[in-house]
């Protein structure tokens, strides 16, 4: 008996490591945070400056501008007008012809914005935000406008003379 107790001891040894787990090996780790940035990125086309001869007999539209920009972060885009309308320069400004921006977004799905230019003299107006990210994403951001000169009352018109205004479009990140 003492042989078969034997036996059964040398069977259970075995089977009581087969059943336990394997003791743990030595084990290190090391764990790297990763971070990272982007600069917020406005681009407008143009830039810069130019010119556009306004026809002041003509109350309809006077052209077509088209901006393009793109911005990887929530942006504006304004509009300011430096006089408030076409301001005659030979009466010191005593007349003043407003005219209205429409500005619409090509394939955004955004609509139509008008803007009068005695309300963009003082403060810039703004005629778009954007701070929904997934469609900054895919953002291709086309705008147009037109430019239509508008006479507010039957006594107002053009009288004869040279006439300016300087209009500011401004895309600024918001981010």
């Amino acid at each position: 008996m003492k042989t078969f107790a034997k036996l059964a001891a040398c069977v259970a040894v075995p089977a009581l490591f087969a059943a336990t787990p394997a003791m743990a090996q030595d084990s290190e780790s090391y764990t790297v945070a990763l971070s990272g940035s982007v600069a917020s990125n406005c681009e407008l086309v143009p830039e810069g400056s130019g010119s556009y001869n306004v026809d002041m007999l003509d109350t309809g539209n006077q052209g077509v501008l088209t901006i393009l920009y793109s911005c990887n972060s929530p942006y504006t885009v304004s509009l300011q007008s430096l006089n408030g309308g076409m301001r005659h320069n030979e009466s010191s400004g005593a007349v003043l012809i407003d005219y209205d921006v429409e500005a619409s977004f090509l394939g955004l799905g955004i609509g139509a914005t008008t803007t009068n230019s005695a309300s963009m003299q003082a403060t810039p107006v703004v005629i778009v935000t954007n701070n929904d990210w997934q469609n900054i994403l895919t953002n291709g951001g086309t705008r147009t406008g037109n430019l239509d000169l508008s006479f507010d009352s039957l006594s107002e018109y053009a009288v004869a003379g040279t006439y300016e205004d300087e209009l500011t479009i401004t895309l600024a990140a918001n981010y």
